[in-house]
Parts: C-alpha cells; sequence; structure tokens
C-alpha cells in the first residue's frame, strides 16, 4: 500500500475518533487532562499486545529515542484536549493542520528533505484552509478561535512528533516505535497522578460503567488504527507530505457530523448555518487542491 493511501486511511481513523472524543468531553466528561490519562491507559492494553506479538525489541539508544519521542505525543495529546474542549470537533480538526508548515521546515533543517514549490504551495494552500475556517462569522463570537492558544502547543510539538518519528523509521520497524512511544507517552503523564484530585477523577473513569469505557475503548481502537498507519506511512514517504495529507481530515470529519447530524441531531454541537457550512466546504475544496499539489 502507498503511503499516500496509509494516510489517507489514518485521516478517516483519527476523525472517527475526534467525533467520540469531541462527544465525552461535551456530555460527560470536567477535566481533558483526567481523560488523556484514561486514554493513555487504554493504550497500554494495545501495547502489552503488540509486545507480545514483536517483543520489545529494545534498540539502543533509539528506544531512548522513541520514549522522547512519545513525550512530544503526549503534550500534544494534552493540547488537542483542551482544544476540542473549548471548540467545535470539525474548527479543531482545521486548525491542527497548520502543523505541516513546522514540519517542512524542520524536515528541510533536520532531515534534509528537498521539496519542490509545488509542493510548498500546496502545503500553504492546506495552511490557507485551516486559517479560513477558524474565522468567526458570527458578532455573537470572539473574531478567531479559542482553541487557538492550545493549538500553537499542538503544532510545535506535532511537528516534533512526525519528523521524530521518520527519524526512527530508519532504525525501528512501525510496530517497536508504536511500542516505545506508547511507552513515552506513559511515562510523560504518570507524574499527573501525583496529584489527589486527578487521580480520583481518573480512577473515577474506570467506576462509571461499561457504557463510557466502551466508548473509550472504541476511541482508542480507531486512534490505535491512526496512529499506526500514520506511523507507517511516515517509514514510506516524505514526512512533510505524509503530514500534509492528514489535512483531509478536516473534510472528513465535517463529512461524518453531517451524516450524523440526519441520524441523530443534535448529537454534536456545530454551527450549521448556510455561511458557516460554505466556508468549512470552501476549506475543504481548498484542501483538495493542496494535496493534489502535493500528491
Amino acid at each position: 500500500m502507498s503511503w499516500f493511501a496509509l494516510a489517507l486511511l489514518s485521516s478517516a481513523a483519527f476523525s472517527v475518533a475526534v467525533l467520540v472524543d469531541k462527544f465525552l468531553l461535551s456530555c460527560c466528561i470536567r477535566s481533558s487532562t483526567a481523560y488523556l490519562l484514561v486514554l493513555v491507559l487504554f493504550q497500554q492494553i494495545f501495547v502489552v499486545l503488540a509486545a507480545a506479538f514483536v517483543g520489545l525489541g529494545f534498540e539502543y539508544p533509539y528506544s531512548l529515542y522513541a520514549l522522547l519521542v512519545g513525550t512530544a505525543q503526549a503534550a500534544l495529546y494534552a493540547a488537542y484536549l483542551r482544544a476540542l474542549a473549548v471548540e467545535e470537533a470539525s474548527r479543531v480538526t482545521s486548525l491542527i493542520f497548520v502543523y505541516p508548515v513546522f514540519v517542512f521546515l524542520g524536515s528541510a533543517l533536520l532531515l534534509g528533505e528537498v521539496l519542490s514549490p509545488r509542493h510548498y504551495a500546496g502545503g500553504l494552500i492546506l495552511v490557507a484552509s485551516a486559517l479560513l475556517v477558524s474565522r468567526r462569522h458570527s458578532a455573537r463570537s470572539p473574531a478567531f478561535s479559542p482553541a487557538l492558544k492550545p493549538l500553537f502547543i499542538f503544532w510545535l510539538f506535532a511537528a516534533l512528533y512526525a519528523i521524530g518519528i521518520k527519524y526512527l523509521s530508519g532504525f525501528m520497524d512501525g510496530w517497536h516505535i508504536f511500542i516505545w512511544t506508547s511507552l513515552g507517552t506513559l511515562f510523560a503523564l504518570l507524574p499527573f497522578l501525583a496529584e489527589g484530585g486527578l487521580r480520583e477523577e481518573t480512577l473515577g473513569f474506570f467506576k462509571m460503567g461499561p457504557g463510557l469505557l466502551g466508548a473509550i475503548a472504541f476511541e482508542e481502537i480507531f486512534d490505535l488504527m491512526g496512529r499506526l498507519l500514520s506511523i507507517f506511512a511516515f517509514a514510506s514517504g516524505p514526512v512533510a507530505l505524509v503530514s500534509a495529507v492528514g489535512a483531509l481530515q478536516p473534510t472528513i470529519t465535517l463529512f461524518l457530523i453531517l451524516i450524523l447530524g440526519l441520524f441523530v441531531p443534535g448529537l454534536l454541537a456545530e454551527e450549521a448555518d448556510k455561511m458557516t457550512l460554505a466556508v468549512k466546504f470552501l476549506a475543504g475544496l481548498m484542501v483538495a487542491v493542496g494535496i493534489y499539489l502535493i500528491s
């Protein structure tokens, strides 16, 4: 399977995970940090299964580097969930794809990847689409999305994560990158459990019944699919271009939201006036043009 197809499937899987995250943060969860801790603890189930299947595969010093990349993943997850708690899912998924700009710069400086002017033009169009959809058109709302502040942190750490995964793919296979980066994420977040209130809130998730736990497990399955597919995409394609293909995720997310709205109206709070939908679909068209230029 080509890196383009892997990146595209990864975007679709992440879109499903985003919708579950947004639903749970809207209706059931007060602390995004506690929710992140629960997700990472759930993630370790898949880490154990993967390790049982392929082994730990410790490679010095690259496994240690992977642990460090996992700390970047912890930071980007935390920023993403904070943004999702204060903004619509379709806007957040659009805004996160400013980060390929940082990937373009980092991959050129650190990995020596050479891209053509066409590739850079495609990347800039993708960024422009994200900025377009972040602009508010209602006088009752802030001019720009309140998610911009946490997402600036996301952009930086997402770029570090993408570049780190690309570097590690030269020395480790995708499964072992997944195992060691996941452990790095766990080690980065474990100190938060020392805070009593946060620890109690985190453990309280496991007492909320099978419905919530099932939803979290469902989210983690799609997040796992997205992560593994993206790791294999980074291993086989240019890191900047793989990151940019992910900019299809906002369009996929918006499409899923509209489909859900037909069957379960009001499940996810989204602005659906004509102007807002027109802007979101225009942004989707710009994403398509950007993808054409970089592919």
